[in-house]
């Protein structure tokens, strides 16, 4: 195992996480007004901005190409299913507001997909802990989101 996987388990995560306490709701928090005068009454809901998408995604984004680029078939290896994993959460946060469909659904795709025979055994718990750490940040943040902006 190299020390570039264990970075994965602190990199990626902690861009999802920088993302959770500096972006604004406003960019993944919409609402569906019944009135606004005199008294408001709204609901709130996940509706992802093109931005917000582009920044979860663009570590998985950049570790791919930079994979390709460096000719680290690993980086490729990981960051083709993590950017598959993440597009499926934020589909399914879009279609299941406020579910644990959202989460758990990804979850198993990790396990399954990370536990395929091209993959080194080392770095399997690695990839894994990564992926599920990181749907679960972005998980959080749609969930907080929408429940603050309440």
């Amino acid at each position: 195992m190299k020390l570039r996987s264990l970075l994965y388990l602190l990199i990626f995560p902690a861009w999802e996480f920088l993302l959770m306490i500096l972006l604004p709701p406003e960019y993944y928090v919409g609402a569906s007004c019944l009135q606004t005068h005199p008294y408001p009454i709204c609901s709130f809901h996940f509706s992802p901005s093109a931005t917000f998408v582009l920044l979860v995604i663009a570590p998985f984004l950049i570790s791919i190409i930079l994979g390709l680029w460096k000719e680290w078939s690993e980086l490729v290896a990981f960051g083709v299913p993590s950017l598959a994993l993440v597009l499926i959460a934020v589909i399914l946060l879009y279609l299941f507001d406020g579910s644990l469909i959202s989460f758990l659904v990804p979850a198993t795709v990790s396990v399954v997909l990370y536990s395929l025979p091209r993959i080194k055994r080392a770095e399997r718990p690695i990839w894994i802990a990564t992926s599920l750490i990181v749907l679960f940040i972005l998980c959080t943040m749609v969930w907080s989101g929408t429940s603050v902006s309440v």
